[in-house]
């Protein structure tokens, strides 16, 4: 008679099953401009690439509508494909009724990976009185994602610096931190930075 006897013995870190990831924003306001309230924004991410930087945009754009203010995508108000004076841009903004304009520049973006155990498996055959084993390991692996930022907000008007922050985005788990996930984060604790400061 042949049983088949599964033997499965985890060693991993509970914690670490689902990821997690969190974002430190500081942030300074010019003296000038305390009581600047933001009611219109474009938003744009200018060296972070095609890809990163189009998420980046949409993530910021997201979240500050949801809070109540008009915002756009630089890339999509402005295309790659055409070349745009510093006075075109301004004047349109201005003509669209842009108030500010946000500038998220890619400070550095970092991802690794370590093993942090194993996950053993083996099955057990018994025939009469003799038994078989045959096991095998599994590596247990976490991801690290690391990104930072410089953002920069201007009065459209004015030209002049209104915002300033960095931001350190710190991410980690067993499952893989994707772009989108990212850029969520930066996007929720930045406007949520901007609440604190009174700008919105």
């Amino acid at each position: 008679m042949n049983k088949l006897l599964p033997l499965v013995s985890v060693f991993i870190c509970v914690l670490l099953t689902t990821g997690c990831i969190s974002t430190n924003v500081k942030g300074y306001t010019d003296n000038n401009y305390q009581k600047y309230n933001i009611k219109m924004m474009a938003v744009r991410a200018p060296n972070s690439g095609f890809e990163f930087g189009e998420l980046l945009e949409k993530s910021m754009v997201d979240e500050l509508e949801d809070e109540g203010v008009k915002a756009g995508m630089f890339i999509k108000m402005f295309p790659p494909t055409r070349e745009w004076t510093n006075e075109q841009v301004t004047q349109k903004l201005l003509n669209d009724g842009f108030d500010s304009i946000m500038y998220i520049n890619l400070g550095g973006s970092d991802t690794s990976s370590n093993t942090i155990g194993y996950i053993n498996n083996g099955t057990a055959s018994v025939y009469g009185n003799t038994a078989s084993i045959n096991s095998y390991s599994t590596p247990v692996v976490a991801t690290h994602r690391y990104t930072s930022t410089r953002i920069k907000i201007y009065s459209v008007k004015s030209g002049e610096l209104v915002w300033v922050a960095d931001t350190n985005t710190s991410a980690g788990g067993l499952f893989y931190i994707g772009d989108r996930t990212t850029t969520d984060s930066i996007a929720e604790d930045v406007v949520e930075s901007l609440k604190r400061s009174g700008h919105m």
